[in-house]
């Protein structure tokens, strides 16, 4: 991902961070702890990837949009996380597909804006 190296150290500090809290802890939070570099987007960008990595290890890792990141040993709050992940990803992906659909002409070429609001604008 855009070049983001994941080491294990980071990796394992990361879940150790994790399981040391009570509570959920926000991206912003572990990138200081962390002591991950860059702007806030790559440092959220790189914390999302070591959620990632750690997910795929089989950590139990749950995201609230406005709390963060905790980890669960729950297996109904586990499914009921990923149940809502895949629904998540139909409703964007049906949007996205709706929205391309609005937004290119008849050539396959999109619009910045609707059509008529250009032509408003200058009309």
């Amino acid at each position: 991902m855009d070049g983001l190296i994941i080491t294990t150290t980071e990796t394992a500090y990361c879940l150790t961070l994790l399981k040391a809290e009570n509570e959920a802890i926000t991206a912003a939070a572990l990138a200081v702890r962390l002591g991950l570099s860059g702007n806030r987007e790559t440092q959220r960008r790189h914390v999302r990837e070591l959620i990632k990595h750690l997910r795929d290890s089989g950590s139990r890792i749950v995201a609230t949009l406005s709390e963060g990141y905790f980890l669960t040993s729950d297996d109904s709050l586990w499914r009921d996380y990923l149940e809502g992940k895949q629904i998540d990803a139909k409703r964007i992906i049906g949007e996205s597909a709706r929205r391309k659909r609005v937004l290119v002409d008849s050539q396959g070429q999109g619009f910045l804006f609707a059509p008529n609001a250009v032509i408003g604008l200058y009309g």
